[in-house]
């Protein structure tokens, strides 16, 4: 009873670990909206974008020529990216609360406020 115990929280914990796989996300995406509170912010979304590899490498861009890029991981539901461009930088968490084919859906905290930024694969 013990052995079959273990074995279903051990099948749990894995798939907890495995919501999104890595694959899943490798790829072009861009900017389709960008949220805060609920309310879409007064920027361009498509300035937004990220890029990540099959390596472990990302790239991310954003409004005000602002870059970053280095190595990215996924665990569970979230997003973890450390810059390795800026040497100031530590390990940012953002939670992906869609990953599909096509979409891409992150939820982060800016300043207090609830942003969720959308964005769609690049074919």
């Amino acid at each position: 009873m013990k052995k079959i115990a273990w074995f279903t929280l051990s099948l749990l914990v894995f798939s907890a670990c495995a919501e999104y796989p890595e694959n899943k996300i490798t790829g072009k995406w861009q900017g389709a909206a960008l949220l805060e509170d609920g309310m879409p912010l007064e920027v361009d979304p498509a300035e937004v974008g990220f890029e990540f590899n099959n390596s472990g490498q990302y790239q991310f861009r954003s409004t005000l020529n602002y870059r970053e890029a280095g190595t990215f991981s996924i665990r569970g539901s979230l997003l973890h990216t450390l810059d390795t461009l800026n040497e100031a930088s530590s390990e940012k968490s953002v939670k992906i609360i869609k990953l599909t084919e096509d979409s891409l859906f992150i939820k982060m905290n800016a300043d207090g406020k609830e942003r969720v930024v959308k964005l769609a694969k690049q074919r």
